[in-house]
């Protein structure tokens, strides 16, 4: 009875089919058999009662008992054809449903079949095992609650099982308890399928949770772990700056004090000594610039990049007024994202191109746009001392500088910064370059 209920759609699918040709023809072979035999079976009653041959009653009936015998035989092989159809369809839904319970135990999720008073009128073989039973005839004919404890059974007859009537199904997570008791988190999903009952599919999530717990424990201990690196990078910085403050006073001070009794070698060594302390201000403003960025919200909002390119490379022409360089920069250069934070990397790319395309007689430095993977990219081009693109991988590393680079002044961390920004915003940074025929970086900004 519980397969039935639990196939019913399934076996309203299998009567509605049409026999093969193979069982029709098997089913008009035995009846027609049958048939044969009951006109026998008259005829030898006949030739009994009325003390004829067989014979004669077989072959040469009067006309009356040709019409009984023909109609009795006719009704016999009608009933005969009925039972055999009857037979023929039992048996193919007892395949049918031998295949679909294999089916069913076959799938790694637990699948049961509610009735009105929330027992089980049907359980898959996946199911019984997730709940720590050997087969699921043990449990047909058990109540749900058989599954939880007491408090999770009351949030489904309060919440959840209202839910499935009102909506027709609820999906979410519960705590399952094992025949032992144990307890295991699940994924369950209930459907109703009439008004008295409804099928659950349930899933143990219990490796899922494990991971995603895991998880959660090792990012929090990397976002401490940021946290500590970044303080202490903070405090050393911090404190570099002091002794490199007190190193560059005293240097000062001995170059105007005792400029008259330091001679040409004494006056280069003060002079290396200044320019290695200024080198260092800047590494150390670069370093904080970078962890600033890395601590700081991003805060979204309409930016206008162009204008902001505008007012970078007016800032370039101003200190340095005797070069020649010609800015192009697009209209319409617009995009969503941090204004501080975006000012800081186009500095950068602005200021690297203006670096290194110094050395060119006619330099031109391009801000635009190009289409890009259905989306939109940024770029900054220049005509200056390109690079070799075997060497594009270590173009974003912090510190790390190409050798045809070294003669230019910089402290390595001005694309490690670009980088760091538009990672923030969930966009994407690479270069492209050939020697000496100038460098382009594109970057995109999500929408």
């Amino acid at each position: 009875m519980e397969k039935t209920s639990c196939f019913q759609g399934t076996i309203r699918m299998e009567r509605r089919r049409k026999l093969p040709k193979s069982d029709l023809r098997r089913i008009f072979l035995f009846g027609l058999g049958f048939m044969v035999m009951a006109y026998l079976l008259v005829s030898i009653i006949d030739a009994a009662v009325e003390g004829g041959s067989v014979y004669r009653q077989v072959f040469f009936p009067g006309p009356g008992e040709i019409a009984v015998r023909l109609l009795f035989s006719s009704v016999l092989f009608l009933f005969i054809a009925y039972v055999a159809d009857f037979l023929l369809k039992h048996r193919r839904l007892e395949e049918a449903l031998v295949k679909y319970q294999a089916g069913m135990d076959a799938s790694v999720d637990g699948i049961a079949i509610l009735d009105s008073r929330r027992q089980c009128a049907y359980l898959n073989g996946s199911q019984a095992r997730l709940y720590g039973y050997r087969s699921h005839a043990e449990l047909i004919g058990k109540p749900w609650r058989l599954f939880y404890d007491d408090d999770e059974m009351r949030r489904f007859e309060e919440e959840i099982f209202p839910a499935v009537v009102a909506k027709g199904g609820w999906r979410g997570e519960a705590i399952g308890r094992r025949r032992d008791g144990s307890a295991f988190p699940q994924e369950i999903s209930l459907t109703a399928i009439d008004r008295d009952s409804m099928v659950c599919i349930v899933r143990d999530i219990t490796e899922r949770k494990n991971s995603e717990e895991e998880l959660e424990r090792k990012a929090w201990q990397l976002s401490t772990a940021n946290r500590e690196l970044e303080a202490f990078g903070y405090s050393l910085t911090h404190d570099m700056r002091s002794y490199i403050t007190r190193s560059s006073a005293a240097a000062q001070l001995l170059r105007k004090n005792y400029q008259a009794s330091l001679d040409q070698n004494d006056r280069l060594f003060v002079k290396i000594i200044c320019e290695a302390n200024k080198d260092m201000e800047e590494l150390i403003d670069d370093m904080l610039v970078l962890a600033r960025i890395s601590r700081r919200e991003v805060r979204r909002e309409m930016v206008d990049l162009g204008e902001m390119a505008r007012r970078i490379s007016a800032d370039l022409l101003l200190v340095e007024p005797g070069r020649a360089v010609e800015f192009v920069i697009s209209p319409g250069l617009v995009a969503a994202g941090d204004p501080h934070l975006l000012k800081v990397a186009l500095e950068n790319l602005l200021g690297n191109a203006w670096k290194y395309s110094s050395r060119v007689a006619a330099a031109r430095i391009v801000f635009g746009m190009v289409e890009h993977g259905g989306g939109k990219a940024f770029f900054v081009r220049d005509n200056g001392m390109g690079f070799d693109m075997k060497d594009a991988g270590q173009l974003f590393k912090p510190f790390h500088r190409l050798q045809n680079a070294r003669e230019f002044a910089g402290t390595g961390i001005g694309l490690a910064t670009v980088q760091r920004v538009i990672q923030r915003h969930g966009g994407e940074l690479w270069g492209e370059g050939e020697p000496g025929k100038g460098a382009t970086f594109f970057f995109t900004l999500p929408a």
